[in-house]
């Protein structure tokens, strides 16, 4: 395949299947260059928020920053779905060719996202201001108490607005021109980036690095809605009868996506938790750098996998199953050969890369480095897979393994770091994972699995 053939600005000939399959390609493949644009100055800030502050916030402080962090990941479940079923609707929609239908979908979905994003900061803050943090993350010390508690508030804002333009990233994600909203979030990194310099620079505390690192990306995709709004696919004086019309069937299919995101939540996203409350904040600090180090890795792969979502969903409102095969063997082979030779070599060169990175100021065992390594390769090939599975709207059989794998794993972490220490988290979920994730996608759930996609063709 000539990938250069599709990095064209026009179009191309949509009247064939050949045409269409070429076309979802172009797009996909321009996505890909946005995003990794988009992801590298990301990346940027991911290192530098690392180098750049540890020498002054300490383990304890930057371990507390990366907990508080993480919680975007464990309550991105409180948008109830709705962002994930967003992509396929809105494909489903445009497929049509009805723009007023599109319009409408497009605005009722927001409109949700903006009342679950409201109540959700309302919780949350009230949350944040009653919670015993002393217990929570482990620490007496009052004026870090205080100051982990101010940057909870903040981030319960944040994250309300995040589920709005989780839910604007959905939208673009379903009319595939994913490429506008990384082009907007290069925008938004490169403010960030400027931002987190000036901030390390007169070493300011946890809310402010927040506000700069989680903040800033978010408004630079609130733009967004002026782009959609210019398209006559978003409307203010719709919204309301968008939403009474669209609420109801956007909930049930969102349903099933929640059901992912609260599996998401428990088995990945509550690691940093488990983690302060076991071990402490410092420990924290310790497994988020050796995480990041993987993201090296994943998110490259994530850029190119990512937009495959919006085609696959494209191709399954079409009934062009023989794209959806042929894409899908490829990103499959693509994806597990990178992350198994890239996992190798960022384990080799581990040593110095963390030397250099954190100036010396953690020290990470070679052997969680080694686990989370293969945690890695297994985590790649899962998220590519899982685009073909919710592009082709295969939900109820993610959410069967995802509960499973829910089941087992978090009272294995948890027993495990007691006995272990930070070697359990990426172990445990490596072994749980190929028990349930790879057994029952491989031998239990491939007949049905093999019948979406052979059914149309």
């Amino acid at each position: 395949m000539n990938l250069f053939r599709y990095l064209r600005l026009h179009s191309f000939d949509g009247a064939t299947a050949d045409g269409r399959a070429a076309e979802r390609y172009r797009l996909a493949a321009w996505a890909t260059l946005a995003n990794v644009a988009s992801r590298g100055t990301a990346m940027v800030v991911m290192v530098l928020s690392v180098s750049l502050t540890i020498p002054y916030l300490g383990a304890q402080r930057f371990g507390i920053w990366m907990t508080v962090a993480s919680f975007a990941t464990m309550l991105s479940f409180l948008g109830l779905g709705i962002g994930n079923a967003l992509t396929n609707h809105v494909a489903g929609r445009a497929a049509q060719g009805d723009s007023a239908l599109l319009r409408r979908a497009i605005s009722g979905g927001l409109a949700c996202l903006v009342l679950l994003g409201l109540t959700a900061a309302a919780g949350l803050f009230l949350l944040a201001t009653l919670l015993p943090w002393a217990r929570l993350i482990k620490i007496d010390d009052v004026l870090l108490l205080a100051e982990a508690r101010d940057a909870a508030r903040l981030f319960a804002i944040l994250f309300g607005l995040s589920l709005l333009t989780t839910g604007i990233q959905s939208v673009f994600a379903g009319l595939q021109r994913s490429f506008e909203v990384h082009l907007a979030s290069v925008l938004g990194s490169v403010v960030s980036l400027l931002a987190l310099v000036l901030a390390a620079d007169r070493q300011a505390g946890i809310p402010i690095l927040l506000a700069g690192t989680f903040g800033i990306p978010l408004l630079s995709t609130l733009f967004l809605l002026l782009v959609l709004a210019g398209r006559h696919l978003f409307s203010l004086r719709e919204i309301r009868s968008a939403l009474t019309q669209e609420a109801s069937g956007l909930f049930r299919m969102g349903g099933l996506f929640f059901v992912l995101q609260v599996g998401a939540m428990i088995g990945w996203g509550a690691d940093a938790l488990i983690i302060s409350s076991a071990l402490g904040p410092a420990q924290v600090a310790v497994y988020s750098v050796a995480q990041r180090l993987f993201q090296f890795l994943s998110q490259p792969l994530a850029m190119i996998n990512g937009p495959l979502w919006g085609a696959y969903a494209d191709a399954h409102a079409k009934g062009d199953m023989v794209f959806i095969r042929r894409t899908l063997k490829a990103s499959m082979l693509l994806t597990f050969g990178v992350a198994l030779v890239g996992a190798l070599v960022l384990f080799a060169s581990s040593g110095w890369l963390l030397q250099l990175w954190t100036r010396g100021a953690l020290e990470v065992p070679a052997l969680l480095i080694a686990a989370m390594a293969t945690w890695t390769i297994f985590e790649c090939c899962g998220a590519a897979f899982a685009m073909f599975l919710n592009g082709i709207q295969v939900v109820r059989q993610q959410v069967v393994v995802v509960v499973l794998f829910c089941v087992l794993v978090l009272p294995l972490k948890i027993a495990g770091i007691a006995q272990f220490g930070l070697i359990a988290i990426p172990v445990a979920a490596v072994l749980v994972y190929a028990l349930t994730h790879v057994y029952f996608y491989g031998f239990v759930f491939y007949p049905k699995i093999k019948s979406f996609v052979t059914s149309a063709a």
